[in-house]
């Protein structure tokens, strides 16, 4: 009959098979093998907990030292986060999540879950959710730096494309869909075009009313017209002060001081 310890051993075992198949970049296989190692570990932290096994091993007899429970718990934790990066791989951002949380829930304290679930989220495009995971950690965990510029990154973009084409509906706290964000590229696309034909239609118009008038010939009735003019500003000029009483004013200067 197998003892406690060689169950863990062989829940281990199945564990490190995964390791290497996901090494090898063998996904499928690696995730067969962690799911394997889960049963039998779930399966002694069930009966640690007085709940029937629910793995085909058989039932274990004798007590459970803490020792061997720690161990139960943290290479369930361990392999939860390894079935995280395969899921990472597969760009299963739902399933990834969900077994980091089961780690966690085996090991609150395990830098790789919280690393991944955080790399899941920010997949998401969950930004808060994910920056939270990153510096629960600390920027001096490897890798946490990056992942949080990154989301600086990502932050920035999503508020330029808000602005940019969110608009007014923001402020009326209204969401817009991909479709309504096309229909409000084509708007302005066509807006565009009709300003700059109305730009051209403007130009065209300026440049015919721009055109110098050609200038009409004098006709012989013109310049009669003009030589009667000149010569009644002559007779005007030619008018001599000999009438000036002394008292009136001039008819010349009433004629350059008033209208």
């Amino acid at each position: 009959m197998a003892t406690l310890q060689d169950k863990i051993t062989s829940a281990l075992a199945s564990k490190d098979m995964g390791n290497e198949a996901f090494k090898q970049g063998d996904i499928h296989n690696a995730l067969k093998q962690y799911h394997i190692a889960i049963l039998a570990l779930s399966g002694l932290d069930n009966q640690m907990a007085g709940v029937p096994m629910m793995s085909a091993m058989n039932p274990q007899n004798g007590q459970v030292s803490e020792e061997q429970k720690n161990v139960i718990k943290t290479n369930l934790a361990v392999v939860y986060a390894n079935m995280a990066a395969c899921h990472l791989k597969r760009n299963n951002y739902k399933r990834a999540i969900d077994v980091c949380n089961s780690a966690l829930k085996n090991d609150p304290d395990n830098v790789k879950a919280k690393f991944r679930r955080g790399q899941a989220k920010s997949a998401e495009g969950n930004i808060a959710g994910a920056e939270a995971d990153f510096l629960s950690l600390g920027e001096n965990v490897p890798g946490v730096k990056a992942e949080l510029e990154k989301l600086k990154k990502m932050s920035k973009e999503a508020e330029e494309k808000q602005r940019r084409t969110m608009g007014g509906f923001l402020s009326r706290g209204r969401i817009v869909t991909e479709e309504e964000e096309l229909e409000l590229e084509r708007e302005k696309a066509a807006e565009a075009e009709a300003a700059a034909a109305s730009s051209s239609s403007t130009s065209t118009k300026t440049t015919a009313s721009t055109k110098p008038i050609p200038k009409s010939k004098p006709t012989v009735g013109s310049k009669a017209s003009t030589k009667q003019k000149a010569k009644a500003v002559v007779k005007e000029e030619e008018y001599t002060p000999s009438t000036w009483s002394g008292t009136a004013p001039k008819i010349q200067e009433l004629a350059e001081g008033e209208e």
